[in-house]
C-alpha cells in the first residue's frame, strides 16, 4: 500500500504553515474546489489509504473525487468487454429500458416456472 501521507502534495511545502496553506490553497484553486473541500476530499482518501498521487476533483467544484487509476483500469475492462462482444449498447434511453424489461420478464417467468 503506498503510504498516502508521502503522496499528499501540500506535505512537499516547508514546515511553516503559511507555506502550507498557500501550496494548498494553490491546488485547491488549481482543481477548481475551495480549500476546505480540497482539504476534506485529501483527508477523506488519506484515510482510506489510497494514492494521493492519483486523485483529482470533478471539474464542477463540487468537491466530489476520482481516482485516476481507477477510471483507466474501468475503461480498459470496457474496452476489453466491448472487443469480445459482451457490452450491450443503446441509442436511446427507451432502448435501453425495453432491453430491461425484457431480462426481467425472462427472470419473473424463469421464476414462475420453477416454482410450478
Amino acid at each position: 500500500m503506498v503510504n498516502s501521507s508521502a503522496t499528499f502534495p501540500i506535505f512537499g511545502a516547508s514546515d511553516s504553515s503559511q507555506d502550507f496553506l498557500a501550496k494548498a490553497r494553490a491546488l485547491a484553486a488549481e482543481e477548481h474546489v475551495s480549500l476546505p473541500k480540497y482539504l476534506a476530499g485529501m483527508l477523506r482518501h488519506a484515510i482510506r489509504g489510497d494514492n494521493l498521487a492519483n486523485i483529482h476533483f470533478y471539474q464542477d467544484g463540487s468537491g466530489d473525487t476520482y481516482d485516476v487509476e481507477e477510471v483507466r483500469r474501468t475503461h480498459e475492462e470496457t474496452l476489453a468487454e466491448d472487443a469480445a462482444g459482451e457490452l450491450k449498447t443503446f441509442d436511446t434511453a427507451e432502448e435501453g429500458l425495453a432491453y430491461l424489461d425484457e431480462i426481467k420478464k425472462a427472470v419473473e417467468t424463469k421464476g414462475h416456472a420453477a416454482n410450478a
